[in-house]
């Protein structure tokens, strides 16, 4: 096989390498095109710049793979709307106070609130999240609670009957929750069912479910909904409202929160 050195002709190879593979690593595309890795990487760069493929830890993937039902894995997720996370995160830490019992979804969006909470002291966090939990391991002042269950490889969490069943005994002050979308009428939507169940569990034996949710949230299209509006009390975002959103939220006496 020839090396392909000209730059458009090798992005153009790339997304149709994709586009049959569905998934390929940096490695794997530099043999194919036998050109460097470093090469590969600025290529893959550029061309999730252009949205044309979805750059992974280690690789890449073919856009078509990520459907407004599907559920991106989670080294992709973690790529996305970074900025609006951090600020979302950090304006929901701002409602946490030591000594508190609070819950986290699993969640990139509570992952990144995590971050802003490793200071505090007596604070309890019930969580399903494996890598909230271990970015807390160095958190003296935190104790995590993890339930049992089954790894659910896709959000590097822990999901199942065994997990649903322990949290239904546990109690919080408030739980905080990313979603997959959020629809007026319908409420709070996900695309797994696994997922659902846990959600379900720590917004129920919480007193106040707080939602986090970035601007894409609104409007998309979510295999099932699992709470609604008005059994939320607060909503987290980064983004600019449509007035029709904020009658209804309003109207269900939820507490809108624009983080800056």
């Amino acid at each position: 096989m020839r090396t392909v050195k000209f730059r458009n002709e090798r992005r153009e190879k790339i997304v149709g390498l994709l586009s049959s593979n569905r998934r390929m690593s940096v490695g794997e595309l530099s043999k194919q095109l036998r050109v460097t890795g470093a090469t590969i990487r600025a290529d893959l760069e550029a061309l999730n710049r252009q949205n044309k493929i979805i750059r992974t830890f280690g690789g890449a993937l073919a856009p078509h793979e990520s459907t407004p039902l599907s559920e991106m894995p989670m080294d992709v997720r973690l790529r996305k709307q970074v900025t609006e996370k951090q600020a979302i995160g950090r304006a929901a830490a701002a409602l946490v106070h030591d000594g508190m019992v609070v819950a986290l979804d699993a969640s990139t969006t509570s992952l990144a609130m995590s971050y802003f909470l490793k200071g505090r002291k007596a604070l309890t966090i019930i969580t399903n999240s494996l890598p909230i939990a271990s970015h807390l391991v160095d958190a003296p002042g935190v104790n995590v609670i993890l339930p049992g269950g089954t790894l659910r490889h896709e959000s590097s969490s822990v999901v199942g009957p065994e997990a649903v069943n322990f949290l239904s005994r546990m109690e919080a002050e408030l739980c905080f929750m990313g979603v997959h979308s959020i629809h007026l009428t319908k409420g709070l939507g996900e695309v797994s069912q696994a997922e659902m169940g846990v959600k379900q569990a720590l917004a129920g034996f919480s007193r106040k479910v707080i939602v986090l949710a970035d601007s894409t949230k609104w409007n998309r299209v979510s295999a099932a909904y699992f709470w609604s509006l008005d059994k939320i009390d607060t909503l987290i975002t980064e983004g600019q409202i449509p007035s029709e959103t904020k009658d209804s939220l309003k109207t269900s006496r939820v507490k809108l929160v624009l983080a800056q």
